[in-house]
């Protein structure tokens, strides 16, 4: 068996549960999302690309990731120190409820709130006092993951499809991707938010990064015009 390496993109997949509550709180199965409460309708259930040795998995993953082969599974409990990391009390502080106030916030607990250093979750509210948490929720807790090397993709192209199919999650077929030489060209439909800029930036950046053949990126954005309903069919 040929082992992987930092810099291998492979197809990922795996589900993930806290083995304190047996509860899962990650998979790439749809079937598993649906029996977990973590279905949603636009979200992607499938293999998903990973660049090895990238930081896209806690670090736990990465380092098991590079012992494996294409196609091989396998079940890992994973520390915290190499999970979600230790609970640290230095995350976890009070603030006045006058704070949130300013803002027009109504603090309750469970309430996910931004932060000037990241994002906090309410604890409770008593006295005037807010206490919140910026811990992750599985921060100190041993996870288990049950993950698969579903495959290992070879040539510029069909890594660049993958990696446009993980940044841009649009309906199935609205996301092509054309390499000519250098040059990656990516379809994408148009009218998309301005937000999607952003995306676009980070794609190229990673792509180029990535996938060392690539050179250039260039974003295309196509417009359809709707097909007109002739009088048959109104009828």
């Amino acid at each position: 068996m040929i082992c992987l390496k930092k810099g291998d993109i492979v197809l990922v997949e795996f589900t993930g549960t806290d083995t304190s509550t047996n509860k899962v709180f990650d998979t790439t199965d749809e079937k598993t999302a649906k029996e977990n409460g973590l279905y949603r309708e636009n979200g992607v259930f499938k293999p998903i690309p990973i660049v090895i040795g990238s930081g896209e998995l806690i670090r736990g993953l990465e380092e098991e990731l590079e012992k494996m082969g294409e196609g091989e599974e396998k079940k890992l409990a994973i520390a915290p120190e190499k999970a979600f990391g230790v609970r640290r009390k230095e995350l976890v502080f009070v603030v006045s409820i006058q704070e949130f106030k300013k803002r027009n916030i109504n603090p309750f607990p469970g309430l996910v709130v931004q932060l000037d250093n990241g994002y906090g979750k309410v604890q409770s509210v008593s006295g005037g006092r807010v206490r919140i948490d910026m811990n992750s929720d599985l921060a100190g807790r041993t996870v288990e993951y049950q993950i698969k090397i579903a495959g290992v993709l070879k040539n510029p192209l069909e890594k660049a499809e993958a990696l446009a199919k993980k940044f841009f999650p649009l309906k199935e077929g609205t996301v092509k991707t054309k390499l000519s030489g250098e040059e990656l060209e990516v379809s994408l439909p148009a009218g998309l938010p301005k937000e999607f800029q952003i995306i676009k930036d980070a794609f190229a950046e990673f792509v180029t990064q990535h996938v060392p053949e690539i050179k250039k990126v260039r974003f295309v954005e196509e417009f359809e015009a709707k097909k007109e309903t002739s009088k048959e069919e109104k009828k």
